[in-house]
């Protein structure tokens, strides 16, 4: 299937309430020409549709079709990801990410239906707890009248708090997918038209059946609408784990004049390549260069690693971390859409549109469940008309009202999507990053991970390991082979030379070098103020100089198997020293590494290096599996092996001869620095090199889809314990009876808890949790 042509379009919808809102607005929005796939999200309100068509005209018939569903839709504009990430304004000040309309409307109907449905409820429940009481109410007025002032009372309820009902009810009847709306609709209808009936037309009902239901309808949508208000917060504050990184980002900066004057200014005003000031304990505006000034960077709250990295000029900072101490002066090289924290949220928020196998499974048995809950209430309410000898009508409505108010799909439909959405929200915390909901139901599951050596396990950035003079010279032998080296060094960018430069740094020498000469393959050569020449390079170019001796073969083997990357310096024809370069492990690899086998997930190496490097670094991290020599195709190869075995593998890995094994493992994880392929080729990008990540992440994975498991389990538990309840399908051997308004109750409750499970996640801080 060729995507290249496709476009995406992205709106924001407003009123879905439960999982068969989602179903209905994904049907509706399929059957419009040229959509190619649709996916709609309950958590985050928004649906994501990909066209095969540039068309206005195509996106101008969704939007109608998503309104001719009952909702309304929102076209969120190209390159706008969550209402201003490129502005640098909205999205990052955290607020309006949802719209409040929603919320204020069921609070204002929740407190209507509170303010009516309480009176009601005394007028019929206070004589019951309290008899006397009914002798001087009949004293006021009859109980006709009585009934008809719960009459009034019952209506403004049903038809202006409950109005929300009626309207999605209709729209899910006519789109053939009826939803909680229909049951709740139905089944407070049904004790409400009744009891108006008997109100009205009391000729028209039998003496022993006329009993009224309007506290039964008044409360239960009462009820509800708390419930929905309750889930709809709660729901609202889980968008701070999902776009809390937004936050992190001053709303102003200190732009730097002329004759070194400062300005506050706000970010939105600030253009690429501003000068900023940022003083000690103020948090860094925007992604910049440091120009003047050292300090310790606190990252922990963009990446994640806990340690205060040093930084210094020449070095780049990211917009929303904390100047530990010290003044800086950065440049300013990205703003808007560009930002580190704006990419993190983009990625965030594109992760939330891709639904993962378990929820299209869910979405399945969703869709069945009103009707299925439909024909048990009327199936319910037969059944107590017909074998019930007393009170057979009474009891036939009032269990098929439970039935049809208890009766909750919301729980099943928040069960997977909040518990991804407020994991992803939590790993952008952590500085992780999930490319969708499917990697992080593959990451849970995986079992064994393969890491690349060099940039992975490693630095990735050689250091001089030591210096060994063969004979030795004046004064500090080390000190001045390494002195000598470096002034070689500095003609060559070789990566030896480089680490060898870097150490001789710290030593000052009073010769020059007045002239060099890089030999292809080999070296380099320079002839030093004092006339000397100096050789740096291979022990074959020192064999073929014919300065090479018994104790420098004797060291070179010594050397060769320490795995050093070996440089050798000559003096005019005698061999001087070798100089060992290693690429160091990274300091926390070790602990990732225990951690992993905590976990029992195996660990094993895949590395294009020479097998005596890979070994030492394998060995020195306890890990048993290594390959070396592996080209990007032998590496993908390797982890098509294990995958046939029954493994789900995870490759972790930073270079562009690493995207083949990320795009075949099950679960590709890029780290921070790596190549923009091999990023783009991965399922979950670590922020920065921190190697700890990668079990936070596999662990983070896995207690999102044991959240979402528990979810499912009270969700379904919830059903098949109280469903019975409600219909009273116990009563001929209990007592055990569930009444509308208990209905109600647990309804409400049943989706708070699979909300409140979910917001748990907010408080992972990682293995052991």
């Amino acid at each position: 299937m060729d995507r290249s042509s496709w476009n995406s379009v992205e709106f924001e919808i407003q009123g879905m309430t439960c999982a068969a809102c989602v179903g209905r607005v994904e049907r509706a929005i399929k059957k419009v020409p040229n959509v190619a796939q649709a996916s709609v999200n309950l958590a985050t309100q928004r649906a994501t549709i990909e066209l095969n068509t540039s068309e206005e005209k195509s996106i101008d018939q969704i939007q109608q079709a998503i309104e001719s569903a009952g909702y309304v839709a929102v076209r969120v504009p190209t390159g706008r990801f969550n209402r201003g990430i490129d502005s640098n304004t909205q999205l990052m000040n955290g607020d309006n990410l949802r719209p409040d309309r929603d919320l204020e409307s069921l609070r204002r109907d929740f407190a209507i239906s509170l303010i009516f449905a309480i009176p009601v409820f005394l007028i019929a429940m206070a004589p019951m707890l309290w008899p006397p009481l009914m002798d001087q109410m009949m004293d006021w007025m009859p109980m006709q009248r009585w009934n008809q002032l719960q009459w009034l009372l019952a209506s403004i309820v049903q038809f202006w708090s409950a109005g929300r009902f009626y309207r999605n009810a209709y729209y899910a009847l006519k789109n053939g997918s009826p939803d909680m709306n229909v049951l709740v609709a139905m089944g407070t209808s049904a004790a409400y038209g009744i009891s108006a009936l008997i109100t009205l037309f009391p000729n028209w009902i039998p003496g022993h059946h006329q009993h009224v239901y309007f506290e039964s309808s008044a409360v239960v949508i009462c009820l509800v609408l708390l419930g929905k208000y309750i889930e709809a917060r709660s729901k609202h504050f889980t968008q701070d784990a999902l776009f809390g990184l937004a936050k992190l980002q001053p709303q102003s900066a200190l732009k730097m004049l002329d004759h070194d004057q400062t300005v506050e200014t706000p970010i939105s005003q600030i253009a690429l390549g501003d000068q900023l000031v940022v003083h000690e304990g103020q948090s860094i505006p925007l992604d910049g260069k440091i120009l003047s000034g050292s300090s310790f960077i606190q990252e922990a709250m963009v990446t994640g690693e806990p340690i205060p990295k040093e930084k210094t000029i020449g070095d780049t900072v990211i917009g929303g971390t904390v100047n530990g101490n010290g003044r800086l002066i950065i440049r300013v090289t990205a703003i808007g859409p560009d930002t580190f924290l704006s990419r993190m949220t983009a990625l965030v928020i594109e992760a939330q549109s891709k639904k993962p196998p378990i929820q299209s499974a869910l979405d399945r048995i969703i869709r069945v469940f009103a009707p299925l809950v439909l024909g048990i209430a009327i199936a319910t309410a037969i059944g107590w008309w017909t074998l019930s000898n007393k009170n057979a009508f009474e009891k036939g409505l009032l269990h098929a009202v439970a039935i049809l108010v208890v009766a909750c799909p919301c729980a099943l439909g928040l069960a997977s999507p909040l518990s991804m959405m407020v994991g992803s929200g939590r790993a952008a915390q952590l500085g992780i990053l999930f490319r969708s909901h499917e990697a992080i139901q593959k990451l849970a599951a995986v079992n064994s991970i393969v890491f690349d050596k060099t940039g992975t396990l490693t630095s990735g950035k050689p250091v001089l390991a030591g210096a060994w003079p063969v004979d030795p010279l004046p004064a500090n032998s080390n000190a001045s082979l390494v002195s000598l080296g470096g002034l070689v060094a500095k003609s060559s960018k070789h990566p030896i030379a480089t680490a060898i430069a870097q150490e001789a740094k710290s030593q000052r020498s009073m010769l020059l070098v007045i002239q060099s000469q890089a030999v292809g393959g080999k070296g380099v050569q320079v002839q030093l103020s004092d006339q000397r020449r100096l050789f740096l390079g291979s022990y074959a170019w020192m064999k073929e100089l014919g300065v090479s001796n018994e104790k420098s073969d004797e060291l070179h083997q010594e050397l060769v198997q320490q795995g050093l990357s070996i440089s050798w310096l000559a003096i005019e024809k005698q061999i001087a020293g070798a100089f060992g370069v290693n690429d160091p492990i990274k300091p926390q690899a070790s602990s990732a590494i225990a951690t992993l086998r905590k976990m029992q997930i195996d660990a094993s190496v895949l590395s294009g290096d020479q097998p005596i490097s890979v070994k030492n670094v394998a060995s020195q991290l306890g890990i048993d599996r290594w390959f070396a020599e592996q080209s990007p195709q032998d590496k993908a190869e390797r982890i098509r092996e294990d995958q046939q075995q029954g493994k789900n593998v995870g490759f972790v890995g930073d270079g562009i001869n690493d995207a083949p094994a990320l795009s075949t493992a099950d679960v590709g994880i890029a780290m921070s620095g790596g190549s923009d392929i091999a990023i783009s080729s991965a399922d979950v990008v670590l922020t920065s090199d921190f190697l700890p990540q990668v079990p936070l992440a596999i662990g983070l994975a896995r207690q999102v889809m044991r959240n979402i498991y528990q979810n499912l389990f009270w969700a379904f538990a919830y059903n098949v314990v109280l469903i019975p309840l409600a219909g009273g399908w116990l009563t001929p051997w209990t007592n055990w009876n569930l009444t509308p308004m208990l209905a109600a109750c647990a309804m409400g409750l049943s989706s708070l808890l699979v909300v409140g499970n979910a917001l748990r996640l907010r408080s992972y801080q990682g293995f052991g949790y």
